[in-house]
């Protein structure tokens, strides 16, 4: 048996190094391992995948990708970039640190790396190659800012966190608005040192009636947000509802105010979002399979084994589950990461004391980088199309980011205040 099980995640990892999809191997692999365990009958195979998706937290999924895309079309993004360039664009580096901005602030509507990137960098890519920036940088600058879209809520991968450690998802919304802004923080930092050195600038005056202006005309996305967060943590809706409620509200902006939005915009819209959720559901229901059966055969037992053997010491476990996420951030997608790994780190980590919450924020803080890491990064992908660059070039101009990412997920792990302040604030006000 153990040997089959060997030449079994031998064939899986070859699989993965030859490019093979990511659902096909979920997929051989649950099948394999059922097989192997004899604990289950074949049948538990698409038993186990329909209850994974039975699930009413999980149809916030479709939703917050949709809103991204109404927000993208019905000209919200566009509001959001002028406001951006209004308040920092005056500074050296103008356009990147603009284009991280905007990064933040569409980051709390869309729920969404993917939507995050490439609606930035469909308006911010062309304007910094006009303004002689590499192509690559541009690309760069968009693609690290796009990590921050499953940070600052709402965001998908806490949802799938949420789900399926049994974490409370409004907790976790909670735990990712000052992380998200530290990595907002950082990136920006990083965007203006790197324009200093490399001589890159432009000259934007800075005009405070421009920035009232644009701060007003950010009534909407502020609208949004607001109706959103403030509705979950009012208690007037649940978190998937905030979905369908942003959605609608989305709807309405981009059809009746901004009149970006027509009738017959709404297949192709619906359908784009379509595609991106009929993408990750699989990977949701076969990645709880293959869970499931490495349970049996006791690999999170193992890896605990392995962990604890090389050093007792909570802050020397903690870098190497560090390394662990980078590692594995960098060959596979996040959602999968996260529906393998949660179930098996997270009782570990709260076992050396850590919060379950802080230490789901910090883990999808850590696998985000995997964005702007080959060879998988996604972020690269999707902003080197949009720049006419290869992924190559826009890896290496993203570094300084990678940096600035790497100092704010270390501070994130050893500060769970800034995780748990507002759960903590939270619990105050219910306790008044």
């Amino acid at each position: 048996m153990d040997i089959y099980l060997t030449l079994s995640s031998i064939f899986l990892v070859a699989l993965l190094i030859v490019g093979v999809e990511i659902v096909a191997i979920l997929g051989v692999g649950a099948i394999m391992f059922t097989l192997n365990t004899a604990q289950f009958p074949m049948t538990n195979v698409s038993l186990t995948m329909f209850d994974a998706l039975n699930l009413f937290p999980l149809i916030a999924l479709p939703l917050f990708i949709l809103t991204g895309d109404l927000v993208a079309e019905g000209g919200i993004a566009a509001q959001i970039m002028k406001f951006a360039r209004a308040a920092i664009g005056w500074a050296r580096g103008g356009s990147v640190l603009t284009a991280i901005l905007a990064s933040g602030f569409f980051a709390a509507i869309s729920g969404s790396n993917a939507a995050t990137t490439a609606t930035i960098g469909r308006i911010v890519v062309p304007d910094m190659v006009k303004d002689r920036y590499p192509p690559a940088f541009a690309a760069a600058t968009v693609a690290a800012g796009g990590t921050v879209g499953i940070i600052i809520p709402p965001s998908i991968m806490f949802i799938l966190y949420g789900v399926t450690v049994g974490v409370s998802v409004g907790d976790l919304f909670l735990g990712g608005i000052l992380p998200g802004l530290i990595m907002v923080l950082a990136m920006t930092l990083a965007g203006y040192i790197a324009c200093r050195m490399y001589g890159y600038d432009e000259f934007v005056p800075f005009s405070w009636s421009k920035l009232v202006v644009a701060f007003l005309d950010t009534k909407y996305a502020v609208g949004a947000i607001v109706l959103m967060l403030g509705g979950i943590y009012l208690g007037i809706f649940t978190p998937t509802e905030a979905g369908a409620v942003a959605c609608a509200y989305c709807l309405v902006i981009g059809k009746f105010v901004t009149r970006k939005i027509k009738i017959r915009d709404l297949p192709d819209i619906m359908s784009r979002s379509g595609r991106i959720s009929g993408l990750v559901a699989p990977v949701i229901a076969l990645a709880v399979v293959f869970s499931q059966n490495l349970a049996i055969v006791r690999v999170p037992e193992l890896l605990v084994n392995a962990f604890v053997s090389v050093s007792s010491n909570p802050t020397i476990i903690i870098l190497m589950l560090l390394v662990l996420l980078l590692i594995v951030g960098c060959v596979m997608e996040t959602a999968p990461n996260v529906l393998l790994l949660a179930p098996i780190l997270a009782p570990f980590a709260v076992s050396l004391g850590l919060h379950p919450v802080h230490f789901g924020v910090w883990m999808t803080c850590v696998l985000a980088i995997g964005f702007v890491t080959p060879p998988i990064g996604l972020n690269l992908f999707v902003a080197a199309a949009m720049s006419n660059s290869s992924v190559l070039d826009v890896a290496k101009a993203v570094m300084p980011f990678l940096i600035a990412l790497m100092i704010a997920v270390i501070l994130i792990a050893f500060i769970p205040q800034l995780t748990l302040a507002f759960i903590s604030m939270e619990a105050g006000i219910r306790l008044w």
